[in-house]
């Protein structure tokens, strides 16, 4: 259930240590709550007199987390489909075999579909294309979807079964000696999502369930689906999620990002406002594509000699599509990860700062990949907010230095953003990162790639600022800072607690953390041990 009804009598909880924010050097020992806010924090011996207690027996409690970039409904649809994610599989060949193996479970002729691809893990390096899955799966259509959710591989059957609704050389699929190798990218990948089988609603609604359930054990309170529409379409998601909401919603506060025009967000979201539960007021728009597949808009080109990716909106509509999106009270989320795209989102939203607009959200720039010398001025003079996502460098800045060369120390900032002055929230952009938020905020703290190296040194942040990305940043980006991201009188009882103290262990300690307990509103949603519901 939606945990938006009052949490009932005062109750006091009491642990060794309750941070008030990441930075506190004096932590609480003892908090009182009563219908889902806190009411009184400090000291066990001034503490008031309240019926029901929950002493966290040595736990360490800390302000809710919030993932501020994540793809809820994609993550939720791939754990219904084959993945390549699994550790066993360290090879194209073998998850090639693992597809065909789920083929010969299928009824004749029913799509198989896999999920997860990171060729850089694998020695080969690449993409499956057309003609390998061709060789492993003969007889029926078969999709891959690369981890990143901007690539889509098809064997030849899945091309004829396709045809009548695109046309490969049209929509701009990947083309070589061999002809069409079944490999679409960016928009062309788009247009296939759109028409590929997917499991029914109500199994995505269990798997998103079940998905909402698991954040909540690693202290999570607050998600932000990153763009619905990215999986399968605008319209199809969003009545998706309308019948999550119809049967419960969820227990952690979400946000949404509309990948949509201000028009079709309106027509069948309604108008942008807040709301603590379910808030609806980011529309999201793609500026360039990414590193792995060589399409981010990157001046000069990539290192290994791939031209620069294009822009996937040119600068005159994106200029119109803020400015359009600011009028009507929006918040903006641009995905840029090149320079040039970096850019172009800084010059539109520089065209509306300091106009009436966007009731105080800072406009975003989701990724900050691979930005140019003057950016952290841009990004001050623009009044936006950078959304990163830490996890990225243990899963793929090994490949970095072949994409970017000597620009890979340049790539994914966050010392010198916080040091500038920009507001940063940290993320996980599942299922392109880690899911577990704490694998991300060692991420900022150790910045080492999954071979052990330390990638750009100088931009690692020390515990406290990666937390404060986390908690406050992330409340911040949604316009919540007033009531949540920190405990205080008045805020929102949303807080988490862990067996150890995150702040005083060992760096290697914090990828592993999850929590004993989490409270959003007052309420416990993750509770293995039943202490919430044994206060007494």
């Amino acid at each position: 259930m939606m945990g938006s009804a009052k949490a009932g009598a005062p109750v006091l909880v009491t642990a060794p240590r309750i941070y008030r924010t990441a930075f506190d050097t004096d932590p609480a020992q003892a908090m009182a709550i009563q219908d889902g806010r806190i009411g009184w924090i400090g000291a066990v011996a001034d503490a008031p007199s309240v019926d029901a207690h929950v002493d966290l027996d040595g736990a360490t409690v800390l302000p809710g987390l919030t993932d501020a970039h994540l793809h809820l409904l994609a993550v939720a649809q791939a754990r219904l489909q084959v993945s390549a994610a699994a550790p066993d599989i360290t090879r194209m060949d073998v998850f090639l075999r693992r597809l065909a193996d789920a083929a010969q479970e299928m009824a004749p002729g029913a799509w198989v579909i896999g999920t997860d691809v990171n060729e850089q893990f694998w020695p080969e390096c690449r993409l499956p294309d057309r003609f390998d899955l061709d060789r492993f799966i003969p007889d029926r259509p078969a999709a891959v979807r690369r981890f990143c959710g901007h690539v889509v591989c098809l064997n030849s059957a899945a091309l004829q079964a396709l045809a009548t609704r695109i046309d490969p050389y049209t929509i701009g699929m990947d083309e070589d000696e061999r002809g069409i190798t079944g490999i679409a990218r960016e928009h062309a990948a788009e247009a296939v999502f759109l028409h590929l089988p997917r499991p029914a609603d109500g199994l995505i609604a269990k798997s998103l369930r079940a998905l909402v359930n698991e954040l909540a054990s690693y202290g999570l309170t607050a998600l932000n689906e990153a763009a619905v529409g990215f999986s399968f379409g605008f319209s199809a998601e969003w009545a998706l999620w309308q019948k999550v909401r119809s049967e419960g919603g969820s227990p952690l506060r979400l946000g949404f990002m509309l990948q949509a025009d201000r028009a079709e967000a309106e027509r069948l979201a309604g108008d942008p406002a807040p709301d603590p539960w379910w808030q609806v007021r980011t529309l999201k728009i793609f500026a360039d594509g990414i590193i792995g597949a060589r399409t981010a808009a990157l001046s000069g080109g990539f290192a290994d000699g791939a031209p620069p990716g294009p822009l996937l909106i040119p600068q005159q509509a994106l200029r119109a599509f803020v400015q359009d999106a600011h009028r009507g009270g929006w918040q903006v989320a641009a995905h840029a990860i090149g320079d040039l795209a970096i850019d172009a989102v800084l010059d539109a939203y520089r065209q509306v700062a300091g106009t009436p607009g966007t009731s105080g959200l800072p406009h975003r720039v989701e990724h900050l990949g691979v930005p140019a010398s003057g950016t952290v001025e841009r990004l001050r003079a623009a009044g936006a907010c950078v959304v990163t996502q830490p996890g990225f460098i243990q899963r793929m800045a090994d490949s970095w230095p072949r994409a970017l060369g000597e620009r890979a120390q340049q790539a994914f900032p966050a010392a010198s953003l916080q040091q500038g002055g920009v507001l940063v929230a940290g993320s996980s952009d599942a299922p392109t990162g880690p899911l577990c938020p704490w694998q991300g905020i060692a991420g900022f703290v150790g910045r080492r790639s999954a071979a052990g190296a330390v990638h750009a040194p100088h931009e690692r942040l020390p515990l406290a600022q990666a937390l404060h990305a986390y908690t406050v940043g992330g409340a911040q980006v949604m316009g919540q800072q007033n009531w949540r991201g920190y405990l205080a009188p008045g805020q929102a009882a949303d807080f988490a607690a862990f067996a150890i103290d995150p702040m005083t262990s060992p760096t290697e300690a914090v990828p592993g953390l999850s929590a004993v307990l989490t409270v959003v509103n007052g309420r416990a949603v993750h509770d293995p041990a039943g202490t919430w519901a044994c206060r007494g």
